[in-house]
Formats: structure tokens, C-alpha cells, sequence
């Protein structure tokens, strides 16, 4: 009887140990990869919001506007002539949006994370972009 009990507990022991030893690397995994997701998401959320931004302006839309961004940590912004580009580097990977519009770009952009106000303006046929940081 003792030796029953002592096999059931031994199952359960071994049992218990293995669903720890895979169970919590694979939920921290899946936490990393929700929290890349997470952010990643946020970044082309601001890209998406910006890009929209300069073609409003670029199809002479507006002469300028202004529009409210949330700049996660790891994002740049560089222009090229008449193309922007904006990317994010998340854990070592580095993703990457570009547009190109008819006009040319000047830009200002922020250096780091957290939530801006984008100040997006025609000046002499070229499209302006600046910021200016919202404290929270």
C-alpha cells in the first residue's frame, strides 16, 4: 500500500516537474512574442497615422496640420528627396515603411520615444515635418 502511494506521488512529482520545466519557457515566449507584437503594432499605428499626415498635405489637402503620435521606443524617421521612411528596431529586428510623395521632405524628427504632436507644413513647395514633445 505504502508503495502505491509512493509510485502515485512519484507520477505526480514527475508530472508537475515536467509541465514547469516546458510550461514556463513556453509562456515566457509567448509573452515576448505578444510584447514584440505589442510594439511593433504601435510603431506602424504611428507610421500609418504620419504617412496619411504628409499626403494630406502633399495633395495640397491642407496647407499644414497637426496631428497627436505616440513615438514607441526604437523608431526613426529619415527622409530621402521626396521619400519618407520610418523604422523600427525591436529586439535586434528592424522593420521598415516607406512612402514617396511628389513633393520634397524636410523633417525633424524625434529621437525618442513617447508622444508628440507632429507638425506637419507647405513652405515653398516643400513639406515640412516637426515635432513638439506633449508632456503627459
Amino acid at each position: 500500500m505504502v508503495s502505491r502511494s509512493l509510485e502515485k506521488m512519484m507520477l505526480i512529482a514527475v508530472g508537475l516537474s515536467t509541465a514547469v520545466i516546458i510550461g514556463v519557457p513556453v509562456l515566457l515566449y509567448a509573452i515576448n512574442t505578444m510584447s514584440y507584437s505589442a510594439h511593433l503594432e504601435d510603431a506602424q499605428i504611428a507610421a500609418e497615422n504620419i504617412f496619411t499626415a504628409v499626403n494630406r498635405i502633399d495633395n495640397e489637402e491642407l496647407t499644414n496640420l497637426t496631428i497627436q503620435v505616440h513615438v514607441p521606443t526604437g523608431v526613426t524617421m529619415t527622409v530621402n528627396g521626396n521619400t519618407l521612411t520610418i523604422n523600427v528596431l525591436i529586439d535586434g529586428q528592424q522593420t521598415g515603411w516607406s512612402e514617396t510623395y511628389n513633393h520634397q521632405l524636410s523633417i525633424n524628427p524625434p529621437t525618442e520615444a513617447g508622444n508628440y504632436n507632429m507638425i506637419f507644413t507647405m513652405v515653398s513647395n516643400v513639406i515640412q515635418i516637426t515635432h513638439t514633445w506633449i508632456s503627459l
